[in-house]
């Protein structure tokens, strides 16, 4: 994250605040697809993406450790809204500035929590 040099990186700062500071669960924080990524015993489920410029993007997965379904049904309900399904275990969410990172604030953890529960099911 030093060396980012991405228009939203304020927001990138703030997301990355908001995981680190989840209780539960307790992520790893490491490098996947060039960007900090999060596991749990060596399973990634949410990385960053900056390939837009005009937003930070959150990618929600299970990284290998479940069969992609592009038809099936979400892995989570997502009454937030914020979960944009790519398939039934990849989503992303994109926050597109500080204003959308303070609302997330409040509903983000508890859709990071939910997501981990149900992809370890």
């Amino acid at each position: 994250m030093a060396a980012l040099a991405h228009p939203k990186r304020a927001e990138a700062e703030a997301l990355r605040k908001i995981i680190r500071g989840l209780k539960a669960p307790r992520f790893e924080e490491g490098i996947k697809w060039n960007a900090p990524s999060y596991s749990l015993g060596g399973v990634h489920y949410l990385t960053f993406n900056f390939g837009d410029r005009k937003s930070v993007r959150l990618i929600f997965h299970c990284d290998t450790a479940r069969k992609e379904n592009k038809g099936g049904p979400p892995l989570i309900a997502d009454e937030t809204g914020l979960l944009v399904f790519q398939s039934d275990i990849r989503a992303l969410a994109a926050f597109g500035g500080m204003e959308e990172v303070t609302v997330a604030e409040k509903t983000l953890p508890e859709l990071v929590t939910r997501w981990i529960e149900a992809a370890q099911a």
